[in-house]
């Protein structure tokens, strides 16, 4: 332990418990990895049980690893691509679960530094509209940006236009935007604005193209929500890998306020240290707070309590980044930006066997031959199997590429839209290893709450291991006892969804599970 850097360091870190998770990452970024010792000091500063700050530590799997290590991802995307093979041949290098830059597979991090070197392949659409990409304040606001800050709209107006829309948030869960925020407008103040930014379905790039290319229209869209919900705190949960996002977001948001667009208001940071299970909403609240991310049990909602018990108006990156298009627009206008199937567009992740990966705003309702023909150059080699929206999502085959990207349409397949986080695989990546490796992930990053999740996804994923050798560990009856129970009783989505890519591969892959029986 580097005493002299800690002693230098601890008077400048604040007490509240809900500083505990930032504490711990400037401890690891300017001194070292968490260690007990350094765990100690932390919890004697803050006044906190040491016992309760070395339970949050042991939870993120992060904390303990050093600021500047070697990271490779073994993600279903990287994996098909190689992930395995650099992890192997890459010394002292840490296998991960997904860094958030699926478009460049294989990835791996040396520190804060992306390899191999970042590109963005994208396109200008009509709300978002990445391919500005705007470097500074002044940029944003000589292309029209800061309207809506400059000539607020009264909250009814916003509601209205919100559900002629008809956005849906855009995180996975889909629920209605002007629904939920005017729930949280009918509560009573103090009032808490929180974005969630712990993008970490595989896949999923969307978040990180918005924060990187376009920050400026990002932090408007959140402080129309501040000033919607007459909140005077915004945060914004970050996952720790998105370094270059945390820098250019950080950046614009200090011209915000350097230029009086703040009007009194306090935007912040909060960096995540390593738990896909952050995702989760509740969970999210909970690591905020200085705790283990594990989800809450509803109700109540966030948004009746939130964080640190108040209503809490929480939104994803991208749904907030619609929000000065459409309020400039008009709802019915972003409305009809969509398709017969679905209203309005949205920012389609797409990688694996196409030609450009990348980050695409495309209409709702598209179907995959449309988005990789129209937008990612077009299919690479033979297609395989299909991941529609995200690991969650649903694992489809190739005889699936003409149907619409929709809630309604993919449920006929069993299956979901999730983050618009399209994969395709090629032929020669078998759909085995691809539910193995997705069950693998789903079991790691459990956060070990509810047994079924704890225990089934563990058991899922060693079935598909098993399989891939010709092994039937269990019958298909238990096999259908586990998806069962776990669809129905674990406590947050992460349980509830991962049977979903084992029972649309046993359904479209029937003689991968023979051994069964």
């Amino acid at each position: 332990m580097d005493a002299v850097e800690l002693a230098k360091l601890l008077p400048e870190l604040p007490t509240a418990r809900a500083q505990l998770l930032d504490n711990l990452g400037r401890i690891r970024r300017e001194v070292a990895p968490i260690t007990p010792e350094l765990s100690d000091a932390l919890a004697d500063h803050m006044n906190i049980r040491r016992g309760e700050v070395h339970e949050v530590v042991s939870f993120y799997s992060f904390l303990q690893v050093p600021a500047d290590a070697l990271r490779v991802c073994t993600g279903p995307i990287c994996d098909c691509y190689g992930g395995r093979k650099l992890l192997a041949s890459t010394p002292g290098a840490i296998e991960v679960a997904c860094l958030g830059h699926c478009d460049l597979a294989p990835v791996m991090t040396r520190g804060d530094e992306i390899v191999p070197e970042v590109t963005y392949a994208t396109n200008d659409g009509p709300a978002i509209g990445l391919g500005q990409r705007d470097e500074t304040l002044a940029d944003y606001a000589a292309r029209g940006g800061l309207e809506l800050i400059r000539n607020s709209l009264a909250p009814e107006r916003i509601v209205e236009e919100l559900k002629a829309s008809e956005l849906t948030g855009y995180g996975g869960a889909g629920f209605p935007t002007g629904i939920k925020w005017e729930a949280v407008l009918r509560e009573p103040g103090p009032r808490y604005v929180v974005v969630n930014a712990d993008e970490g379905e595989p896949g999923t790039i969307k978040d990180r193209y918005i924060l990187e290319l376009r920050p400026h229209l990002f932090v408007e869209g959140v402080l129309i929500a501040m000033h919607f919900a007459e909140a005077t705190e915004g945060l914004i949960y970050l996952r720790e890998e998105y370094a270059t996002a945390r820098s250019r977001l950080s950046r614009a948001i200090e011209e915000f306020r350097e230029a009086g667009l703040l009007a009194g208001r306090s935007l912040a940071l909060v960096i995540g240290a390593g738990a896909y299970i952050a995702g989760e909403e509740t969970a999210m609240l909970e690591s905020m707070e200085g705790r283990r991310a594990m989800p809450r049990l509803r109700p109540p909602f966030p948004a009746q309590v939130g964080y640190l018990g108040r209503p809490t108006l929480i939104n994803n990156v991208e749904t907030l980044a619609h929000l000065p298009a459409i309020l400039q627009n008009g709802g019915t206008w972003w409305s009809a930006l969509g398709t017969r199937e679905a209203a309005g567009t949205r920012l389609w992740s797409i990688s694996g066997a196409v030609a450009q990966p990348g980050c695409y705003e495309a209409p709702n309702g598209v179907t995959t031959r449309e988005l990789v023909d129209g937008y990612a150059g077009g299919f690479k080699g033979e297609t395989g199997a299909i991941v529609p929206g995200g690991a969650a999502s649903g694992i489809l085959p190739r005889s699936a590429i003409d149907t619409p990207l929709t809630r309604d349409s993919l449920r006929e397949y069993g299956a979901g839209v999730g983050s618009a986080a399209l994969q395709v695989f090629p032929a020669s990546y078998s759909p085995l290893r691809l539910l193995s490796e997705t069950m693998r992930f789903f079991a790691e990053e459990s956060c070990q709450k509810c047994t079924p999740c704890r225990i089934g996804n563990r058991a899922l994923h060693h079935l598909c291991e098993e399989l891939e050798h010709g092994r039937a560990p269990m019958t298909r009856e238990k096999v259908d006892e586990w998806l069962l129970a776990m669809e129905k009783t674990s406590i947050c989505g992460l349980g509830q969804a991962s049977p979903i890519p084992v029972r649309n591969a046993m359904t479209h892959w029937p003689e991968l599970f023979a051994p069964l029986g």
